[in-house]
């Protein structure tokens, strides 16, 4: 798994038309955008392999902006990150409970999400075996129904004190597609009751933290001592401070022709011209992650339809891309490894460059990571 992840593949079949770009001032900015906005100590998550830009690109290039800690959800990223030379702190997410990945971790001095009572006598047993307290942040859910402990739960943690060192407690924001603002505050009242139990069964929660990215965005750091923020990082986290989208897809305009009013373009001719057109075409597409949607909803309730509804009329229902400093509007269903673009209005070459907004978790492994 981990060879599969992070060790050079053979990529000389995949053809190399796109970069993916990662702008390493706009990264350092939003940083500083994050810190200026929640007041609070910086837990950098670079998780699916930094996000998809590299967990060791993603890592150098934060390494001197006075990170708290880095967080992942699998021994490999924090085994990475210690391979490229990361001594700074490593939270694991993941309430991880095989004995041989958390011997691995607490020898790595990676910091280990304590979420359930299953972990508690294997972390006992490498604290028997190694002679060092396995270091530990106390996870709660608080809402998400996915890891932690419950509020209504004993958490009484004293008795291990002096084989566990209890350094933090977090939860993980479960969001809202109702009403956000109350979402979190129920949240952040059951992360709090879960606090108050935790003190007055005589264990102090350390570093507590609740804030991803969007609620860092949006409400700070809600009160609690640091943030944890992934997307905010690469400027990808919905926010009016100013910042910066650091990461995109790179391309080059592979030929440009003109088509006639009428005329009908790409698969199934689902795009019709409405008037005399100059046409490119981008040697990219779906198989790049380009045009891909991660994530959706299950709320199918009439409410929400309705506020999607509201959303896509608002939102730019055309995928766009940039040539020149210039928009232009794909035209037709994107393919897996070409496009087709409107530059009608745009003064528009072969070899121009093109650059296109992307999710970068969903761009192919084997696309080229650049940190410019």
């Amino acid at each position: 798994m981990c060879s599969e992840i992070y060790n050079e593949q053979n990529n000389s079949c995949f053809d190399k038309n796109a970069t993916l770009v990662i702008k390493q001032e706009a990264i350092v900015n939003n940083i500083k955008i994050i810190k200026e906005k929640t007041g609070a100590k910086v837990i950098a998550v670079v998780k699916e392999n930094g996000y998809g830009v590299g967990v060791a690109n993603l890592y150098h290039i934060l390494e001197n902006q006075d990170i708290f800690m880095y967080a992942v959800t699998s021994p490999c990223e924090a085994i990475a990150l210690r391979r490229e030379g990361c001594q700074a702190d490593i939270l694991m997410l993941t309430p991880i409970t095989d004995f041989g990945e958390l011997l691995s971790m607490v020898s790595l001095d990676v910091v280990i999400a304590l979420g359930n009572d299953k972990q508690i006598p294997e972390l006992l047993d490498v604290f028997k075996l190694l002679g060092k307290k396995p270091r530990v942040h106390i996870q709660i859910d608080s809402g998400l129904g996915r890891y932690g402990y419950n509020a209504d739960d004993k958490l009484d943690f004293s008795r291990y004190q002096d084989s566990l060192s209890i350094e933090g407690c977090f939860s993980h924001l479960a969001g809202s597609v109702h009403n956000y603002k109350k979402s979190v505050e129920n949240q952040v009242r059951v992360f709090n009751l879960a606090l108050e139990k935790i003190r007055e069964n005589g264990v102090n929660p350390g570093i507590c933290h609740i804030a991803n990215s969007k609620a860092a965005m949006t409400f700070g750091s809600l009160g609690y001592d640091a943030v944890r923020v992934g997307s905010a990082i690469l400027g990808k986290a919905p926010s009016d401070d100013g910042l910066e989208e650091a990461v995109w897809l790179e391309s080059k305009v592979y030929s440009v022709y003109n088509r006639l009013e009428g005329e009908h373009i790409g698969y199934n001719g689902e795009a019709t011209l409405n008037r005399d057109s100059s046409l490119a075409v981008v040697r990219v597409g779906t198989g790049c992650g380009v045009g891909l949607i991660q994530k959706g909803s299950l709320d199918f309730s009439f409410v929400n339809i309705l506020k999607n509804l509201v959303r896509k009329i608002k939102e730019d229902p055309v995928i766009s891309v940039w040539i020149n400093g210039k928009k232009s509007p794909v035209i037709g269903r994107i393919g897996v490894s070409h496009m087709t673009v409107d530059v009608t209005e745009n003064d528009v070459r072969e070899g121009d460059t093109v650059k296109i907004c992307v999710n970068p978790l969903l761009v192919h492994p084997y696309v080229e990571r650049l940190v410019v």
